[in-house]
């Protein structure tokens, strides 16, 4: 899992999306419930707990969504409660409705989130999984720029000690992560006792690369006894 940022100040980079797309902030919970699978009660809780949801809408129909967070913010996969510095804002859990994926939508939408936040913020951090590219290549083209690879290591969540990470200790240690030389593992799926749902294959295979601090097969018996009736 890699952490990206930022700050609020920057020039980002000139889209050339496909669609043209409408962003508004969205307390619809039924309809936020119906676009992210989840139930209207998991929806009234993420607005109680200072979340604010964006829909990107192409000629009125709902295309995209996404999450905003202050304050704090859990990775559920780390196991990990973000305490976000002031004026600091935390991107999550955005989707891009099937018909409208390709389109370059979740980009744009990223940066109109940006320009509505930015006189209330200061910087934005956005994480992505490993093995979703497309989350990534979206990331990267709203102008977020790479600070490091997170992973757990016992029940601390470390990032590995990049210039960037370096340049932003003070926020990083403000959320409670530490900065670490040591070789950051490298798939959450292998290594994260968190993971909700585990492949019983690496994704770094899929790319010919080495799986740095593998646990897999202690994970996936750990799994499988778990689940035993009692």
């Amino acid at each position: 899992m890699s952490l990206y940022t930022l700050n609020a100040q920057d020039r980002v980079p000139l889209l050339k999306s496909r669609v043209a797309i409408q962003v508004e902030e969205s307390v619809d919970i039924e309809l936020l419930a119906v676009m992210s699978s989840s139930s209207p009660e998991n929806i009234v809780a993420r607005l109680a707990n200072d979340n604010s949801a964006y829909i990107a809408k192409v000629n009125g129909t709902p295309a995209a969504f996404g999450w905003m967070a202050r304050g704090s913010a859990l990775i559920g996969e780390l196991n990990h409660r973000l305490i976000l510095p002031y004026r600091h804002r935390y991107l999550w859990n955005f989707r891009t409705m099937e018909a409208f994926r390709g389109l370059g939508i979740y980009p744009a939408l990223l940066q109109q989130i940006i320009a509505l936040e930015k006189p209330l913020a200061d910087r934005f951090w956005i994480i992505h999984a490993p093995e979703n590219s497309a989350s990534l290549r979206g990331i990267q083209k709203a102008g977020f720029q790479y600070v490091g690879r997170l992973y757990n290591k016992g029940t601390q969540t470390i990032i590995e000690a990049t210039e960037s990470a370096v340049e932003n200790k003070q926020f990083i240690e403000d959320m409670d992560i530490q900065i670490k030389a040591d070789e950051p593992v490298s798939c959450w799926n292998c290594s994260s006792p968190y993971l909700k749902k585990r492949s019983d294959t690496c994704c770094c295979a899929t790319h010919s690369k080495p799986c740095v601090g593998n646990n897999l097969s202690h994970l996936m018996e750990y799994s499988r006894h778990a689940i035993q009736p009692a």
